[in-house]
């Protein structure tokens, strides 16, 4: 199970509401824009018990789509690569880093888009990769779970 699927399974046993940063990426680049927006946007306001919104990205034009309303809940799961930031920790609870063997990660990113995005994954795994080296997401993790 991946990080996307555990979420959902968590969200659901919990009754949350879930909350996937991959509609507030900002394209194949936007790993950190997309991440600190939904911070700036989402996470902050719920914290304050205000409604948070964004701005969901549409993939496959490549341009930023509607707006995304996100209400405040006793508990939300925010899903996501690049999530855990200094800043989101404080707003945080609990946070769960998924650690996952790279073949297997390539396999089921391979069986889950059927190669249609392999010319982004080096541009993606390197900001995910300044990211980890930057905001230390994993020793930092509340819960780290290995699949």
């Amino acid at each position: 199970m991946g990080k996307t699927r555990l979420a959902a399974s968590i969200a659901d046993i919990l009754n949350a509401t879930l909350v996937h940063l991959d509609d507030g990426y900002h394209g194949w680049s936007g790993l950190a824009e997309g991440r600190d927006a939904m911070i700036d946007t989402v996470l902050t306001p719920l914290a304050l018990g205000q409604t948070g919104r964004y701005r969901a990205w549409d993939w496959e034009r490549d341009v930023a789509g509607d707006f995304v309303d996100v209400h405040p809940a006793e508990i939300v799961v925010v899903e996501g690569c690049g999530v855990s930031t200094p800043r989101s920790r404080q707003l945080a609870s609990t946070v769960l880093w998924v650690e996952c063997v790279e073949t297997l990660r390539l396999e089921r990113l391979a069986g889950r888009d059927r190669g249609e995005f392999n010319a982004f994954y080096e541009a993606w795994d390197a900001q995910v990769n300044d990211h980890i080296a930057h905001n230390d997401p994993i020793t930092t993790a509340t819960v780290v779970v290995r699949t």
